[in-house]
């Protein structure tokens, strides 16, 4: 009888024993899928703050330039594909590591990311891009018929052949090997200083208005015209936008006008911006870019003063200068209007 309870009860204690072990195997495996679990939800997480990381480093160079940025970018880059190749937006972070390699004079090492890039996500977006620096680099090495290789495979494409890449292509083509040096081609004027234009005629327009009512500055003419070439996404061009209010504020009634040209991206945040600080002025939104390319903005503000006669007399100006040279010359225009009277 004793020995039967203590078989029993031996039992009990082996059952308990086993019922244990598979507790706990149990808990750890449960444990085991929740840590690959966070795993697996943590790299996409981490491939997240290292992309923003990258761009972060890719916009301060749009800046300013510097060497060690470009060097941590292509460090950043280059483990970053390595890491996060299925990343939806690895082809743009290998667009970013060839483009740095080939400004560091790594050119050879460029060409051989943007291959690679190609070879392995052919339908990405960049892939326009990775043929037109593909080109661009071959030029630069004097490489020049690799590069046009490049540019007619981005020209031939069924997807991006129409597109603005495959345009510059065109006119890298249209160039004389010779004079191919990895560079775009600029169109004539593009480096022309502000300063050039003072002195020129200024050149005329013709476009609807935002309240749909045809503009044009020669219809301007015998007023002095300040043509502001701004947006409300920029930062100085808003800081000066006080300066601006002062001086028409001042002068609006003395043949003076303004137009505002803005190349904001859509209408909305033009309108809205020019309602609530209540803008009197002529304003075009330039959406297409005809009178900024005209004049040949490329940056903003950018003012350019014109006379009665419409000839520039001054250009980029801004705080006090901007009132007082349009002081100046509203005097000057003023007594030309009554002197052609008294004729």
């Amino acid at each position: 009888m004793f020995f039967r309870n203590k078989m029993t009860l031996q039992q009990n204690e082996n059952r308990n024993r086993i019922l244990c072990a598979h507790l706990i195997c149990a808990l750890t495996s449960l444990m085991l899928i929740g840590f690959c679990a966070n795993l697996v939800g943590a790299a996409p997480v981490k491939a997240v703050y290292k992309y923003q990381e990258i761009k972060a480093i890719s916009k301060s160079l749009k800046k300013q330039k510097k060497h060690e940025d470009l060097e941590k970018l292509v460090e950043k880059s280059a483990e970053f594909v390595e890491v996060h190749p299925e990343y939806k937006r690895v082809d743009e972070v290998y667009y970013l590591l060839g483009n740095a390699l080939v400004q560091l004079e790594r050119v050879q090492e460029g060409i051989t990311v943007f291959e690679e890039a190609i070879k392995k996500y052919p339908e990405a977006r960049y892939v326009e891009r990775f043929l037109l620096d593909l080109g661009l680099a071959h030029d630069k090495l004097g490489n020049h018929d690799a590069a046009n290789s490049a540019y007619q495979k981005l020209i031939d494409h069924p997807k991006y052949g129409s597109r603005s890449q495959a345009k510059l292509a065109k006119k890298v083509l249209e160039q004389d090997r010779t004079e191919r040096k990895g560079e775009l081609p600029r169109p004539p004027g593009a480096n022309m200083s502000p300063r050039a234009w003072i002195g020129k005629p200024a050149l005329d327009f013709q476009v609807m208005d935002l309240k749909g009512e045809a503009l044009s500055l020669k219809d301007l003419r015998g007023q002095v015209v300040l043509l502001d070439f701004w947006a409300t996404w920029c930062g100085p061009c808003i800081a000066e936008m006080p300066n601006v209010k002062k001086t028409y504020a001042k002068y609006k009634d003395q043949k003076f006008q303004i137009i505002g040209i803005s190349l904001d991206r859509s209408a909305e945040p033009l309108e809205a911006y020019i309602k609530k600080e209540e803008l009197g002025w002529l304003h075009y939104w330039d959406k297409s870019r005809k009178v900024s390319t005209m004049y040949k903005v490329r940056g903003i503000p950018a003012t350019f003063l014109i006379d009665g006669e419409g000839v520039i007399r001054k250009t980029n100006l801004r705080g006090h200068a901007l009132e007082h040279a349009v002081a100046d010359l509203v005097k000057e225009n003023l007594a030309s209007v009554a002197g052609k009277k008294r004729m």
